[in-house]
């Protein structure tokens, strides 16, 4: 999943901001004029200290060459094949510029590739200047990176014709669907014209963001990051940070909507949302969703977002505390919704561990979730998932609970720790999990405790998103037999480490009283499972699989050519808990009726069909709207399975329902979405009948 910052800006709307994510706020600092130091430097850092140094030689050399040109233009409509020529004098040579040599190819390539930016500026306002029709039986292809750089200019221009053709397509669609709702609707020719000045605007912006890309800095950031994602798709260089304006923009307030933002293409979509916001609480914003207009509350001419940058968008999510905001997005099945949301401070408690307890005929169970391995770093008013989790925990216990489940579906990790304390909750003694260097042994972090808080039957559910802590939290559950894992046919597969270092002037690690030349973060160990096997690449692979939601969009570590390889070194001896036979009498119990399940079965089916699901596109206007409308009904297919048809009866703690009493309503409001989420989610359902089953095939009792 390779992102760098300045291509694919992160921002929370309306919270925090990410320290690296911004280069916005890179300073004017002295890499520019030390380029050769920066990239000796850096690379001769990941020669010495990555965990997996690559041979600096011609193959690798060429590994760079093209790494870089796809990263400049994936869709080769920029660049001709006589300019791939004229480059090849350069693809054997880029080793040597590694091993000391002066800099000299990106700089070849970056003034060739303004020419073309620029070029490509006019052919798009030529190209835009005329209708398009939707007549005649072409296909666009949205996966371009095996074709072959265009011949000639003709050819070229053809390229993007067929590009904007399509852009100018979707929008048209769009255009047209909204003029069912509108009085005043304009004609098809105007819905067209209307649709090119879109595509206009966002071609325009998306230009001027690429030519702020080849500007000092961004360009060699561009290139030295096309160099280190080689090594692996977690290694980074950042430029240097404007500390004192980074630390002003996080001591201000702001209201939102509660989404993590994603720029990328010229558009700007949801990367996350924070649990109990108001884009979560929706219940009708997703991963992915592309924000197109925003409007005020009151308002009903919106702001149309095409080719906006992210922070302009920002700007018009927040607003003042309890205030309406209307956006419309395009969902991933092309359609548009608008949806209405009040504004609000983000509340950081809804993304600690909460927990719940399902109550029903077969007995309590108990529910924690909790987004990541948070920890205090020292802080002695910081938070501790571990300490957190202890005293969820307690509180289930006190609710005389018969079965725990842990749900880190989502959880992208976080500090090792915290894994290695929350698993000493659940086991008494032993190794967790094993961490090595490209050289020397292992360490294998051990728990030991004298007894263990929670010795009950217990369940944890993962999926594709589950990352690096929480798998190691997963994995050790599993080796252990402490209870059943269950989950998507694989965890993301982050098995590595990493740690920031400064690239000063003197190779010294970063000090504030050294020239600031950036900093770049290395992979320098791997996680291994006591059993001997990495969670890299492959993951946890759950005792009991459940459909695979994430898999067609092809994010996980193992869809990325650069990431570490799987490998396994010798186990860690330990003993399997006193569970070991429930666990499994309940796996071969359950395992069977999951995989004949018949809506699962059905579900499995529509993922699959989106799974493989041609990148060719029709832009026969009449075949593009029955692909469209294919795609819409699968995913709302796959939509309406996920909710469970039954509803959970989940209820608060008894003393989370007194506490609320005295709380303000947002955060009852917070807690009530939250809770009707969990009752209408079928994988949670599954995990409980999962439960219900240990109950039944081990006859328990508490």
């Amino acid at each position: 999943m390779k992102c760098f910052s300045f291509l694919n800006r992160t921002l929370l709307a309306g919270a925090t901001i990410s320290l690296f994510s911004i280069s916005a706020f890179a300073q004017k600092s002295k890499v520019a004029d030390n380029i050769d130091l920066v990239f000796h430097n850096t690379t001769g850092m990941l020669q010495q200290i990555h965990y997996a140094p690559q041979p600096l030689n011609d193959h690798f050399s060429t590994q760079v060459f093209n790494e870089y040109l796809q990263q400049l233009d994936p869709g080769k409509r920029f660049f001709l094949k006589a300019d791939i020529t004229r480059f090849k004098q350069f693809e054997w040579q880029l080793d040597d510029e590694m091993r000391g040599k002066m800099v000299q190819f990106y700089k070849v390539v970056n003034e060739v590739y303004k020419q073309r930016v620029k070029d490509a500026e006019k052919l798009i306002n030529e190209l835009l200047a005329h209708p398009f029709s939707f007549s005649s039986d072409e296909y666009f292809n949205d996966q371009p990176k095996n074709i072959l750089y265009s011949k000639s200019a003709d050819e070229l221009k053809a390229r993007w014709k067929n590009y904007l053709k399509y852009q100018v397509l979707v929008h048209f669609d769009d255009l047209t669907e909204q003029k069912k709702k509108d009085t005043a609707a304009s004609s098809e020719a105007q819905l067209e014209a209307k649709a090119r000045e879109t595509v206009g605007r966002i071609e325009k912006r998306s230009i001027e963001n690429i030519l702020k890309l080849t500007v000092d800095e961004e360009a060699f950031n561009l290139y030295l990051n096309s160099v280190i994602n080689l090594y692996d798709p977690h290694s980074s260089y950042f430029l240097p940070v404007d500390r004192r304006e980074f630390q002003e923009g996080m001591s201000g307030i702001y209201y939102g909507i509660g989404a993590l933002l994603q720029e990328a293409q010229g558009k700007v979509s949801i990367a996350e949302l924070m649990i109990g916001g108001p884009a979560w609480k929706s219940g009708q914003v997703e991963k992915g969703d592309v924000l197109v207009k925003v409007s005020q509350g009151g308002s009903d001419k919106g702001t149309d977002l095409a080719g906006l940058a992210i922070s302009e968008v920002i700007k018009l999510t927040r607003g003042q505390k309890g205030t309406t905001v209307v956006i419309t997005f395009r969902k991933n099945d092309g359609s548009l919704r608008e949806v209405t949301m009040k504004r609000e401070a983000l509340q950081l408690e809804d993304t600690f561990v909460k927990s719940a307890i399902i109550n029903n005929d077969s007995g309590k169970i108990g529910y924690i979730t909790f987004p990541k391995f948070y920890t205090n770093f020292g802080d002695a008013n910081g938070r501790s998932c571990a300490t957190d989790m202890a005293v969820e925990l307690e509180k289930l216990k006190a609710e005389n609970v018969d079965g725990v489940v842990i749900d880190i579906r989502d959880n992208s990790g976080g500090s090792l720790s915290e894994v290695i304390n929350m698993v000493g909750l659940f086991i008494k003694e032993g190794p967790v999990v094993q961490v090595k260097s490209a050289t020397g042994a292992p360490y294998v972090s051990q728990v030991r405790n004298a007894n263990v808080l929670y010795d009950g039957p217990l369940v944890v559910m993962v999926n594709e998103m589950s990352a690096s802590a929480a798998e190691i939290f997963a994995a050790a559950i599993q080796d252990y037999h402490r209870g059943i894992v269950i989950g998507a046919s694989s965890t993301y597969g982050k098995g590595s480490v990493q740690r920031g270092f400064g690239v000063s002037d003197n190779k010294q690690t970063y000090s504030i009283d050294n020239i600031d030349l950036g900093t770049i973060h290395i992979t320098l160990q791997k996680y291994y499972r006591i059993t001997g096997g990495t969670t890299q690449l492959k993951g946890v692979s759950p005792d009991i699989l459940l459909p695979g939601i994430y898999e067609p969009y092809k994010i996980q570590e193992k869809d990325n050519p650069t990431a570490l390889k799987w490998d396994t070194i010798a186990p860690a001896p330990f003993v399997v808990s006193n569970h070991s036979e429930e666990v499994k009498n309940t796996i071969a119990a359950a395992g069977n009726r999951l995989t004949q399940d018949s809506l699962l079965l059905a579900l499995r089916r529509q993922i699959s069909w989106l799974d493989n699901r041609s990148s060719m596109h029709a832009m026969q206007l009449t075949k593009f709207r029955a692909e469209k409308k294919q795609l819409q009904q699968n995913i709302a297919q796959i939509r309406k399975m996920l909710i469970t048809t039954d509803s959970l009866p989940v209820i608060n703690t008894a003393d989370v329902q007194e506490e609320l009493k005295n709380k303000e309503q947002f955060r009852n409001d917070s807690n009530r979405s939250w809770l009707n989420s969990l009752k209408k989610d079928l994988f949670l359902s599954e995990a409980v009948w999962v439960m219900q089953t240990w109950f039944r095939s081990n006859r328990h009792n508490s």
